[in-house]
């Protein structure tokens, strides 16, 4: 199965007015003037099937370069012209495959299932071997007759979508706790999005049955969008406000490090912001702690899989906050958010967490058991 990737072809021979050769020069070559030329001789001599090829390959790379801007309907509009010169071209075929899934992805985040859809299927009938394409369809497909009867609450930045059966005001609700998120949160990380996040609410039933991925013990999801199966009677204000600001956190730290963060640290960076306004009660952590049952830091995010039972799902997210909160109390949030930079900027996890701590992953490990103790020793249990 092919790697999904767009490719930058090679022309054979150099130009008038182009003298460069090699991928690193083609990628900075003016393709209109290119193609221009190409075109010109292919018009001239129609029989000439190397400046037939040749003008494809143009038409390609000039399209790779519009994809990389987010130009994708541009590009597509040039590997459709690449095709026409030369239709046998497999290479053409899946780059345009894969601007189609990039259009789908693109649609999908905003809500837009019909036109996901659309593109998926396009990218499909292009090239069947395209990795994940079909079970992106089957997924959206299960989604799409309860997603699309949705009610639509939209501001600047949240969509919600809602189900019929959820009241109006809960809606209104949680527009506002959203608002309220956006803020506090921004406020911690120094970031507010400016895109429109989409928030799906659905009720238990339907959460269930549409994300059969998730654990049985998630509260929600962010795969892109929120989804959170609210509210409902075993939900009261202080615990939907936690699980929002817990989705809403996972949208932040995605953004800010294009997903390459730990679970163990995007999970505990999720609880943080959740329960801010309160002293959580620790209860599997305790027990972990006093049978010494802790987690290792190295295998702590293999916790978070949906095999997990829901107690060590709890314990894994208790602790994960508890190394988060510790983390901040003696480094302070900035150089969270300067671990989330150099992670972004391709620096290796642990080796980021040593330059900004200045100790060993190990040591810092240590540290975080000891002020563990000492915490619920001058903190004991609610009642």
């Amino acid at each position: 199965m092919r790697s999904a990737v767009l490719v930058l072809l090679m022309l054979v021979f150099p130009l008038q007015g182009w003298a460069g050769q090699g991928t690193a020069a083609e990628a900075k070559a003016d393709w209109r003037d290119i193609i221009a030329q190409l075109r010109e001789r292919v018009d001239r001599v129609p029989s000439d099937h190397q400046a037939r090829e040749q003008l494809a390959i143009a038409y390609n790379n000039y399209a790779v370069t519009l994809a990389d801007e987010g130009k994708l309907e541009k590009a597509i509009e040039q590997l459709e012209e690449g095709l026409r010169a030369d239709p046998a071209s497999a290479q053409l075929r899946h780059n345009l495959a894969i601007i189609y899934v990039k259009m789908g992805e693109t649609d999908y985040n905003r809500q837009r299932l019909k036109e996901a859809k659309a593109a998926w299927e396009k990218a499909l009938a292009l090239d069947p071997e395209l990795p994940e394409v079909q079970a992106k369809l089957n997924q959206l497909n299960q989604e799409l007759p309860v997603e699309s009867n949705f009610e639509k609450l939209s501001q600047v930045y949240f969509d919600l979508r809602y189900t019929g059966q959820l009241e109006r005001a809960s809606g209104f609700d949680l527009q506002f706790l959203l608002l309220k998120a956006r803020r506090e949160v921004g406020s911690d990380f120094a970031y507010w999005p400016t895109r429109k996040i989409v928030v799906l609410l659905y009720t238990a039933e339907e959460f269930r049955r549409l994300r059969q991925q998730a654990p049985e013990w998630s509260a929600g999801q962010y795969d892109g969008k929120i989804r959170v199966p609210l509210p409902g009677p075993q939900f009261d204000l202080p615990t939907v406000t936690r699980i929002l600001y817990h989705e809403y956190t996972h949208a932040v730290v995605y953004d800010l490090t294009n997903g390459l963060l730990p679970t163990w640290l995007n999970e505990g960076l999720a609880e943080h912001e959740a329960w801010k306004q309160e002293e959580p009660p620790w209860t599997f952590l305790r027990q972990a702690l006093a049978q010494g049952r802790l987690l290792s830091w190295q295998h702590l995010s293999a916790s978070f899989s949906g095999s997990a039972t829901s107690a060590q799902a709890g314990l894994a997210y208790e602790q994960s906050h508890s190394i988060v909160r510790y983390l901040v109390e003696r480094y302070r949030f900035w150089r969270i958010k300067r671990l989330l930079k150099a992670v972004k900027e391709g620096t290796p996890f642990e080796q980021a967490l040593q330059a900004e701590c200045r100790l060993k992953p190990a040591r810092l490990e240590e540290d975080w058991r000891a002020w563990l103790q000492e915490l619920f020793a001058t903190s004991p249990p609610a009642p």
